[in-house]
């Protein structure tokens, strides 16, 4: 599996080509922040009516899952409930990072955005909870990827593919039936022909009739092309699974992230494989 990471300090409203985004809640956080309260705006206070009715209330290991109704750029909000916003510790967090990479993983979403710092407590840099999302985020998806949760593009790669072989070898039995009807017609016409050419027996006392000049013969129709001369399709290769990560947050957070990934992208031995730009 590939991991690409993309950086941004910008509105979470604004992102495009994404299928959700992760927004976190608190239990005694009231009116939302972050992502969720940004989100929040755009679905008309939709997440303040679920804390009214008691529907979610923030509290660890809480999960739901939104549907923004064509309200935001992309389809999914997770919502993840982390209880108390002061019971953050590296050690919860780290369980709740590795929690969300495997909701994430679970619901198949392959291109999504989350801002790590309203996971992790002020004491735990951006950079490291940064390695421990994307290591967990690596671990969660299965490596077929035609594996459960499906991804998409290796599904219209195989679909493509099948479709191609479909045409050549519906193309290959109608130049067989094509070339047997052929053969048959020519088959006939030359028998025909053989019996035009037999003299005919005189009859006595019958006086010959002057022949006729002979029309030319009309030129015989080629014979189909020859089933064999289609040619296997050119099939193009299953896509590995992907997996783009837009890691939101303000401009310190952010440098210090990228900073980190760079360096790690400098390493042989580096523990992630990751494609990051911006």
């Amino acid at each position: 599996m590939k991991l690409q990471v993309t950086f941004e300090t910008g509105h979470p409203a604004q992102l495009e080509g994404l299928d959700g985004a992760v927004a976190v809640v608190f239990q005694d956080e009231r009116p939302l922040g972050g992502v969720a309260s940004r989100a929040d705006w755009r679905l008309s206070g939709f997440l303040s009516r679920l804390l009214m009715g008691s529907k979610f209330s923030g509290e660890r290991g809480e999960w739901l899952l939104v549907h923004t109704q064509g309200r935001l750029p992309y389809t999914h909000l997770f919502l993840v409930g982390l209880g108390r916003k002061d019971d953050r510790t590296a050690a919860n967090s780290r369980t709740a990072l590795e929690g969300i990479a495997g909701k994430i993983a679970l619901a198949g979403i392959h291109r999504f955005a989350i801002d790590l710092s309203e996971v992790v407590p002020k004491d735990m840099a951006p950079e490291d909870a940064m390695v421990v999302f994307l290591e967990a985020l690596s671990n969660a998806y299965p490596d077929d990827d035609l594996a459960d949760p499906p991804f998409a593009p290796a599904i219209q790669a195989t679909k493509r593919n099948d479709e191609r072989l479909v045409a050549a070898r519906k193309r290959r039995r109608e130049l067989q039936e094509a070339r047997a009807r052929w053969e048959a017609e020519h088959a006939s016409e030359a028998a025909a022909a053989v019996a035009a050419d037999e003299p005919e027996r005189p009859v006595a006392g019958a006086i010959p009739e002057d022949l006729e000049a002979e029309e030319p013969a009309e030129e015989q129709a080629p014979p189909p092309p020859d089933p064999s001369s289609v040619q296997e399709p050119d099939l193009e290769d299953t896509p590995e699974r992907t997996v783009h990560v837009v890691l939101l947050g303000d401009a310190g957070d952010v440098g210090a992230m990228r900073q980190s990934l760079r360096d790690l992208s400098g390493k042989g031995d580096a523990p992630l494989d990751v494609a990051w730009s911006k």
